[in-house]
């Protein structure tokens, strides 16, 4: 090397490193991976807690547990939850219903009954917060459903030991599970079977998780035979005949859905068309198996008992401490009306039908989806004791997150915005999914 090109030599001017980087080169990129390595781990952490809130869900007096595995999730996610429509009538419905401590005639009662609200509206809030990629969705909607697919194989075991294949075909003879409502088990394996459809909507899935969602159909399906409860029977029979219909004209059935069920969750607890359901109640299974009769007499004290506080309600969980039968009214539309008034009852209706709504309006998909959903809580909700448990909530939420549209595009065939529906920024993400991804890579696929 020459004179001329040699680089002259002397101090060099040292280079100060990046902020925060420290003395080590790269440094600062090592301390943002490590930051996003923290919230990885917070956030699989969130997901694990809000797996074991579903599948607490499963179970009957386990609202506390729920509670808190929700709060805990919300927390450990490292973020603020950026609340939406559905998430603030949520909240507003839990915080109505503790209100109602303030004008109830038993504290106590109230106070019980606002927590189970509470616990149901967190758990909401907590899956639309942190499920949000598809394996999350799996993860936490799979909680729930082993959780019911293991008290419908607890029957299965169950009949097979009292009589074998003659007692399992007696529809006099009712499965429970010890410590647990009869009616609950049923309804909660109704969901569960609800949610399993609308899981398997969710495309480019493992397969492991389509075997494991299709495997538990039967079995659920198997555990509503054997606890013979009639409105669980109802839903499983109008959710397998809708699914079919609907693949057939998607739009047609869910109209009828709309116009049908809504209808008669008000007009039957109020006096219309009762003779009817007890005609159908007669016709489905004998009086072993219990009748509706009842619900109708308790109905005429709930509809009575809401007209003395029409707007405000008479305080959550105290219309069954005063009425002769003592037990709640067994209709959401009047156990909501009694409890929180019209004002809380016009807060859940909102917040079912703006996510019902929502998914509808996507497409073919989520018009199915949404169908099934309400085709499958109708009759548990026309005559069971089902509007402030976790299970619906829960299923709700997850519903409210599928990426459906993605399924829509797929089988319609259109690359473009048709088969979303969905306003300009959810179109632009769609469109931009990167080649070769599946849908469980692509959290854009969700919406809210």
């Amino acid at each position: 090397m020459t004179a001329q090109t040699r680089a002259p030599l002397g101090p060099r001017t040292p280079v100060p490193p990046p902020a925060g980087a420290g003395s080590r080169p790269g440094g600062r990129a090592v301390a943002v991976a490590g930051r996003g390595g923290r919230r990885t781990r917070m956030t699989t952490l969130a997901v694990a807690l809000l797996c074991v809130a579903a599948f607490q869900a499963s179970s009957a007096n386990a609202w506390l547990t729920v509670l808190q595995a929700s709060a805990a999730a919300i927390l450990l996610s490292c973020r603020l939850p950026r609340p939406r429509l559905p998430d603030a009538l949520a909240v507003a419905v839990a915080a109505w219903a503790q209100l109602t401590v303030v004008w109830s005639s038993d504290v106590a009662q109230t106070r019980s009954v606002a927590l189970a609200y509470t616990s149901a509206a967190l758990l909401f809030v907590a899956v639309r917060h942190v499920a949000t990629t598809p394996t999350h969705l799996l993860a936490v909607g799979g909680s729930y459903i082993v959780g019911c697919a293991i008290a419908a194989w607890h029957l299965i075991i169950e009949a097979r030991g009292a009589g074998g294949q003659a007692s399992a075909m007696d529809m006099a003879v009712r499965f429970g599970i010890e410590g647990t409502n009869i009616n609950f088990t049923a309804y909660s394996s109704v969901t569960a079977f609800v949610l399993a459809l609308g899981l398997l909507k969710i495309r480019g899935q493992r397969r492991l998780f389509t075997i494991g969602l299709i495997t538990a159909l039967p079995v659920l399906a198997s555990g509503i035979f054997l606890n013979r409860t009639k409105g669980a029977l109802v839903a499983l029979l109008l959710v397998v005949v809708y699914a079919l219909l609907s693949e057939l004209n998607s739009r047609v059935t869910w109209v009828a859905a709309v116009a049908v069920a809504p209808t008669l969750l008000v007009t039957v607890p109020l006096g219309l068309g009762q003779s009817a359901l007890t005609w159908a109640d007669d016709l489905i299974g004998s009086a072993a198996t219990g009748d509706v009769l009842s619900r109708v007499e308790l109905w005429r004290y709930a509809s009575s008992y809401w007209w003395e506080a029409l707007w405000v309600g008479g305080g959550a969980g105290t219309f069954e401490l005063w009425n002769p039968l003592g037990i709640r009214p067994h209709n959401a539309v009047l156990a909501v009306a009694v409890d929180l008034g019209l004002l809380g009852l016009l807060g859940v209706a909102a917040l079912f039908g703006v996510v019902l709504a929502r998914r509808a309006a996507q497409c073919p998909v989520g018009l199915r989806v949404a169908g099934l959903f309400l085709v499958g809580g109708f009759p548990l909700w026309l005559t069971g004791v089902w509007e402030f448990e976790r299970g619906p909530w829960l299923v709700l939420a997850l519903l409210s997150m599928l990426p459906v549209q993605v399924a829509g595009r797929r089988r319609a065939g259109d690359p473009g915005r048709r088969a979303t529906g969905l306003p300009g920024p959810v179109r632009v993400r769609a469109a931009g999914r990167p080649a070769g991804a599946t849908v469980l890579d692509w959290p854009g696929a969700i919406t809210r």
